[in-house]
């Protein structure tokens, strides 16, 4: 009977999802990093300091290529208004074919008619393979510039406590985005509004609206429904 119960539930929401999903213009919530990226890119324009991007210790072909893509796509949506603006932001990588997308990216950002600067490929830097190395390369880096913004990404674990204490100090903004749990769990003190897990993966393009996080909100209320038939049906056999 329970089984039936939870069945017809699942099958019912999955139903409103699918129905509904198509109806839907707005996003239930935005999520705070990616609604502070274009403040920062405004604030990093009006006083000169770059932003900092951290793309992860994941690689970009691999088990951890979402986690990096989520990050580049954040990337990617402050990069034309940086080069625009002749303050292009620095990258921090740690993987080879990352940095290649990395500086593709850069090379497509700076073609936009209001782009005059030149390409800036210094900006993308390599800073360690291993995660602990990566974090250490990035707190060095991190700790010899001044920028307006911290935004860290990607594949991070404990290690990212590092890096965000280093921007921390120097007076930045803290925007994390981390699909991994103990690295949020790290910088949660610098920051909590943090994009936590799935959230991380919301990140969209320039063009389109930014951390929109439906289909994350419908599996919650389907979990939320399920533990709730779940404790009825317990207390019916009670």
């Amino acid at each position: 009977m329970t089984m039936g119960v939870l069945l017809l539930i699942a099958a019912v929401l999955t139903l409103a999802a699918v129905y509904g999903g198509r109806r839907i213009r707005l996003a239930p919530r935005l999520l705070e990093p990616f609604q502070q990226l274009p403040f920062q890119v405004g604030r990093s324009l009006e006083t000169g300091h770059p932003l900092q991007f951290a793309l992860g210790s994941g690689e970009l072909l691999g088990g951890e290529a979402a986690f990096t893509l989520s990050a580049v796509r954040t990337l990617e949506r402050a990069l034309g208004d940086a080069l625009a603006g002749e303050v292009p932001p620095w990258v921090a990588v740690a993987d080879p074919v990352a940095l290649l997308y990395a500086r593709h990216l850069f090379q497509e950002a700076a073609r936009q008619p209001a782009t005059f600067s030149p390409l800036p490929w210094d900006r993308v830097e390599w800073a360690g393979a291993s995660p602990m190395a990566y974090a250490a390369g990035l707190t060095l880096s991190l700790g010899l510039r001044r920028v307006a913004a911290n935004v860290l990404g990607g594949s991070f674990r404990e290690e990212a406590i590092l890096a965000g204490e280093a921007g921390h100090r120097k007076g930045a903004a803290s925007l994390f985005a981390m699909p991994d749990p103990p690295g949020a769990a790290a910088l949660w003190p610098l920051n909590p509004s943090i994009a936590v897990g799935e959230e991380a993966l919301t990140a969209a393009p320039r063009e389109d609206p930014p951390g929109r996080s439906l289909a994350h909100d419908l599996l919650r209320w389907l979990l939320i429904a399920l533990l709730i038939a779940a404790a009825l049906g317990a207390i019916g056999r009670g």
